[in-house]
This record gives structure tokens, sequence and C-alpha cells, in this order.
């Protein structure tokens, strides 16, 4: 039954992205450039393969981020670039539960590719509290760098639809003796305004 909920949640993902960017009109990519902040909420879904288990991961994050440059710079062109900042509830499925809880601060860079489709690559750095109890994770206390890339499908007004890859590490950087590394690879989906 598993099996059967994720190829159904992968068919109306797919649905979602292809009427978000054929569907009816919206604003173009290009009129984006005006806007100077952003802010967005994803789902994630996650998957580890431990040595001695799998975790699932199920994340919600919230995110602000404000452009740092702006659409009449003379050598950047189309392209942009942004700092966000990043929250992270996560719930975990493995063999006894737990949750994480996380900030991070990222930058991203984005170009529009299509007349109403951004691309971007983002990545950054911080920090996690973890209260999975498994063996792969080490400490309750972890760095999490990550990188991911994705694409913001605009709608109407302000609102685009964001689907996006991230790989994220979680290690306590060697303040502890037992640093074991905790690598996930996400997937993203959620809503993002720029404005």
């Amino acid at each position: 039954m598993f099996l059967t909920l994720r190829r159904a949640g992968g068919v109306l993902c797919l649905a979602a992205v292809l009427l978000a960017a054929w569907g009816p009109q919206g604003v173009l990519a290009s009129d984006f450039a005006a806007f100077s902040k952003e802010c967005g909420l994803r789902f994630g879904w996650g998957r580890s393969a431990h040595a001695d288990e799998n975790i699932t991961l199920y994340s919600f994050l919230p995110r602000w981020g404000l452009f740092l440059t702006d659409e009449n710079n003379p050598y950047l062109g189309k392209l942009r670039f942004s700092f966000l900042v990043e929250g992270q509830i996560s719930v975990a499925d493995c063999t006894h539960g737990g949750w994480e809880l996380g900030v991070t601060p990222l930058f991203k860079v984005s170009y529009p590719v299509l007349d109403r489709v951004l691309a971007f690559a983002e990545g950054g750095a911080g920090i996690i509290w973890e209260n999975i109890d498994t063996v792969a994770i080490a400490h309750t206390f972890n760095f999490s760098p990550q990188v991911g890339a994705g694409f913001d499908i605009h709608l109407a007004g302000g609102f685009a639809l964001t689907v996006a890859y991230r790989w994220r590490h979680v290690s306590n950087a060697g303040i502890y003796d037992d640093n074991q590394n905790f690598n996930v690879h996400f997937g993203h989906l959620g809503l993002t305004y720029f404005y």
C-alpha cells in the first residue's frame, strides 16, 4: 500500500508541475526581476540509507530571503543572488522514530530559463538538534551543510510553485570523539511568494 501511495503522490506532483508551467498565464519570470524579497514554505521528503538503519524524514521548511542584487546590475544581467534563512522541523520514520529542529542560512543563485521558470542553486550550513534514537546519528547537536537545485515555476501574482532537490550532510564537525556522518537526499515541493 505504501508503494501505491508513493506512486500516486509522484503522479500528483508531476501533474501540478505541468499545470503550473503550461496552465493559465501568470507573471513572467522576467517580471520577477523587480522583486526584492521572497518567503515560502516547502515540504521535504528525505531518505538516508545507513549501514545499520534506513531513516525517512518528513520536513516542514519555512523560509525568508532577501535579494542581494537587482535587475539593473550591468555585470550580472538576469543572474540574481539572494540570502535566505530557512527553518526546519522534521519527523523521522525509523525503528524508534524521533524529530529534528534546525535553522540554516543559505545563499541562492537564480536565473530565468523560460518565460515562467526560474532555475536556482542554493547552499549553506546550519545547526540542527536531533532527537532520533538511532546508531546513524552520534549526538543531539550537529552541523548541517547542504546544497541543492530546483525551479520556481510562476503561478498568478507573486506566487511560484517550487520543486527542488537537496543533499544534506549532518555531523558534529569533530567537536566530539564520536562523529558519524548522516547524509540525506531530499525532494522538496512548496510555494514561494516574491514581493
